[in-house]
C-alpha cells in the first residue's frame, strides 16, 4: 500500500458533559456534572495536548461531546491556547463548536467568538417542542430560533444546524416545518440525521414496551428525500448522505472522516487515525482524570484499511475515485470484489462519471446494500 500524502490534521476534543441526558442518546456523556469537575476535566484535556501534540500541522479542530457549550469561554480558550502551543493550528483552520441552544445566551456566544471558535453547530433536532420534549432536550423551539440570531450577532458566520428526523410520533408535515424553520434561518450548513433507537437508551426500552413506536421505513424515506429536494431548492449541495452546505461551506472536519485522512481524537473516549494506526482513549473518567489516555491500540491490515475507503468514501455524494484507489493500495476495486460494481452499477444504486463511482439517489436509500458487499 503506499502511504497517502500526508496533510494537515483533523483535532477533535470530546467533551462529555451535559445538562441531561437526551432519551435517544447512547454517545459517551454524564448528565449532571458540576463546574469543579469540568475545571479538573479541561485540566487533563490540557495535559493530553501537551502529551501528545509534536508540532503537526492541523487545518480543522472539532470540540463536541457530550455538550462543549457547558464549558465556560475562558475554559474553550485555554484549549485553544494549549493546541495551539502544541500543534501548528493553519491560520484558516476551520474551529468549531457543538452547542445546545438552552445552554448559550448572547454573551456567551460572543465570548466564543472572541476566543477562536469559527464555525458554530446548534443541536437544534426540531423546530417542534413537543417533539423536543418527548425526546428529552432541554431547549425550545424559540430558543433554537434565539440561539441562531445570537450566533450571527456574535459574529458566526459559519453556522450549522443539526436536525434529527423520523422521531416518535414525528409526521412528514411535522418534518417539513421543521426544514423550513431551519431554511428560515438561513445557516451555511444543515446536517440530517435518521433517529437511530440505540440499545441501552431509555427510548429503546420506551419501544420495548410499547409506549412509543418507531417511524414507519417508508415514511423515513420521504422524510429524507424531502429534506434532501427542500435544501437543494434552498441552494445547499448534499455533499455527505445525511449533510448539506451552502458552497464553500462543507464541513472540513468531517469531511476527513470520510476522505480516509489522518485525525487526532483527543478527551475521554476519543478515536483516532494516524499513519494507519486506530488509537482510542479510556472511557472511565477517573482513569483519564489521573493522566492514563488511551485504551486501545490497532493497526489497519491493508484488507481494513481497503474496507474503510470505501465505506466512508461513499458516504459523500461525490463518492470515491477508482484510480486514487488502486494507485493508494495497488490493486483495483474489481480485483477485490470482482462483479460488485458492474452488478450495483445495472442495479440503479451505483452511477460511475469516468474514474468515480457514487451512490444514487435511490443508491442513497439502499446504501447499506452496496457497502455490505464491498466491505
Amino acid at each position: 500500500m503506499r502511504a497517502a500524502q500526508q496533510s494537515p490534521l483533523g483535532i477533535y476534543l470530546h467533551v462529555p458533559f451535559c445538562a441531561a441526558k437526551c432519551r435517544y442518546c447512547d454517545f459517551l456523556s454524564f448528565a449532571g456534572s458540576d463546574a469543579g469537575l469540568r475545571a479538573r476535566y479541561v485540566e487533563a484535556l490540557r495535559a493530553e495536548i501537551r502529551a501528545r501534540g509534536e508540532g503537526q500541522a492541523a487545518d480543522s479542530v472539532f470540540f463536541g461531546g457530550g455538550t462543549p457549550s457547558l464549558l465556560e469561554p475562558e475554559e474553550i480558550a485555554s484549549l485553544l491556547a494549549a493546541l495551539r502551543e502544541a500543534y501548528q493550528i493553519l491560520p484558516d483552520a476551520e474551529i468549531s463548536m457543538e452547542a445546545n441552544p438552552g445552554t448559550v445566551d448572547a454573551w456567551k456566544l460572543s465570548a466564543y467568538r472572541s476566543a477562536g471558535i469559527t464555525r458554530l453547530s446548534l443541536g437544534v433536532q426540531s423546530f417542534d417542542d413537543a417533539l423536543l420534549a418527548r425526546i428529552g432536550r432541554i431547549h425550545s423551539a424559540r430558543q433554537a430560533e434565539e440561539a441562531a440570531e445570537a450566533a450571527r450577532a456574535a459574529g458566526f458566520e459559519n453556522l450549522n444546524l443539526d436536525l434529527i428526523f423520523a422521531l416518535p410520533g414525528q409526521s412528514l408535515a411535522d418534518w417539513e416545518r421543521t426544514l423550513r424553520r431551519a431554511i428560515a434561518l438561513a445557516p451555511e450548513h444543515v446536517s440530517f440525521y435518521a433517529l437511530q433507537i440505540e440499545e441501552g437508551t431509555p427510548l429503546c426500552e420506551a419501544v420495548r414496551r410499547g409506549e412509543e413506536r418507531p417511524v414507519p421505513e417508508e415514511t423515513d424515506r420521504a422524510m429524507y428525500h424531502l429534506a434532501l429536494r427542500l435544501l437543494a431548492e434552498a441552494g445547499y449541495e448534499p455533499y455527505e448522505i445525511s449533510n448539506a452546505a451552502k458552497p464553500g461551506f462543507a464541513c472540513r472536519h468531517n469531511l476527513k472522516y470520510w476522505s480516509f485522512q489522518d485525525y487526532m481524537g483527543l478527551g475521554l473516549g476519543a478515536a483516532s487515525f494516524l499513519n494507519g494506526v486506530r488509537l482510542k482513549n479510556t472511557e472511565e473518567l477517573s482513569e483519564y482524570l489521573a493522566g492514563r489516555f488511551e485504551a486501545e491500540r490497532h493497526e489497519n491490515s491493508l484488507s481494513d484499511s481497503m474496507a474503510e475507503y470505501l465505506f466512508t468514501g461513499l458516504r459523500k455524494r461525490e463518492g470515491i475515485s477508482l484510480a486514487a484507489f488502486e494507485e493508494r493500495f495497488g490493486r483495483s476495486v474489481e480485483e477485490i470484489h470482482p462483479g460488485v460494481l458492474e452488478k450495483h452499477l445495472r442495479s440503479g444504486l451505483l452511477e460511475r462519471n469516468g474514474a468515480r463511482v457514487f451512490l444514487t439517489e435511490r443508491g442513497l436509500d439502499l446504501a447499506n446494500t452496496v457497502l455490505c458487499d464491498l466491505i
